[in-house]
């Protein structure tokens, strides 16, 4: 099975860390080449097991003078999209130079993820620890705090290998971080999202959306392909729709003196700030804020602070169980009544 096919190693670099003299296979990514042992390699990896090789002098690869021995050679396909800094990081596994998953950092586990996969070198049982490594640190429900460097290239990343739960982390991250860009026409093709006019709601201000220029100091970065531009604005009015009720009406509790206090105090403590901070389309951090004021100072009694805190808690976790729908995401082991709140 033809899986690698030989070229000319002529203009290739030695790894300067992964070049092993007494290695058995010399393989080439890109302009670069390793010299590692072939029988570790090939007890995980498919790729390696069944590659064709080539037998090359090794006096006409990367200069070593020596007419009478020769080595194998492994050249992977550009088609298959290997990387040079995700192959360090493997053979840095293999190696013992740094254990795989001692800590949980995205690049690298991104990294293991792509070169460990069936279209590259094929490492299947790394795959699946990588893939679930991954999925571990997207807990559901989740106060997202994951902040990529790349957040687009992650999202790919979720989407090429079917991550919901990472692409439902990211998907949120885009509709509520200030530096993302969703495509303008995306935006102005689903309107305005319209308030609610119940009389017992606390009137709201005409714009809730986010500030259309707020994205111009950004301009270096990628935007958004249309397709998820227009996922993350329709997510953007599902949160909005879902949220509005809940953020600019007071809520009522069993005493009729704390449901004054909600009265009295919901405007400057939630709205106003929800307002300041585009809150209203951020709802499991409006509803973290709300969790976190200190009503008892304001008034409230502890029975009431419990039971309101607890009600915003379930909300949170509604609102990331029902994101599921609104994506149209299979997560697995998503269930709107566990998680980390």
């Amino acid at each position: 099975m033809m899986m690698s096919t030989f070229r000319d190693t002529t203009n290739v670099t030695r790894h300067p860390v992964f070049w092993f003299n007494d290695g058995s296979v010399v393989f080439r990514v890109q302009d670069h080449a390793f010299k590692v042992h072939r029988t570790l390699l090939s007890r995980h990896s498919r790729f390696f097991a069944y590659s064709d090789h080539a037998h090359v002098p090794t006096s006409t690869n990367l200069n070593v003078a020596s007419d009478l021995e020769y080595e194998i050679h492994i050249v992977v396909d550009p088609s298959r999209r290997v990387q040079v800094k995700d192959v360090e990081v493997l053979l840095e596994h293999f190696y013992h130079d740094a254990p795989l998953f001692s800590e949980v950092r995205f690049p690298r586990l991104a990294a293991v993820l792509r070169v460990s996969s069936p279209l590259q070198l094929d490492f299947p049982s790394i795959h699946a620890l990588a893939r679930e490594r991954l999925n571990s640190i997207f807990p559901s429900p989740v106060l997202p705090l994951f902040r990529p460097e790349d957040p687009e290239e992650a999202l790919a990343l979720a989407k090429e290998y079917e991550i919901p739960s990472m692409q439902k982390a990211l998907y949120y991250h885009f509709v509520t971080s200030s530096d993302a860009h969703l495509d303008d026409e995306a935006t102005l093709e689903l309107g305005p999202t319209p308030l609610p006019s119940d009389p017992e709601t606390v009137e709201a201000p005409e714009h809730l959306g986010p500030d259309p220029n707020a994205h111009a100091q950004h301009a270096s970065r990628r935007p958004l392909s249309l397709t998820d531009a227009k996922l993350c604005t329709r997510l953007m009015t599902r949160l909005i729709d879902h949220f509005t009720p809940i953020l600019f009406t007071p809520p009522a509790t069993p005493h009729m003196a704390c449901t004054d206090v909600f009265a009295d105090t919901w405007m400057a403590l939630v709205i106003q700030p929800a307002i300041e901070n585009d809150g209203v389309y951020k709802p499991l951090e409006t509803l973290e804020g709300m969790k976190n004021t200190d009503w008892e100072k304001k008034g409230l009694c502890r029975g009431c602070v419990k039971e309101k805190e607890e009600e915003w808690t379930r909300e949170q976790r509604v609102i990331w169980g029902a994101m599921d729908g609104w994506l149209g995401l299979g997560v697995e082991g998503s269930d709107v009544g566990t998680g980390i709140y």
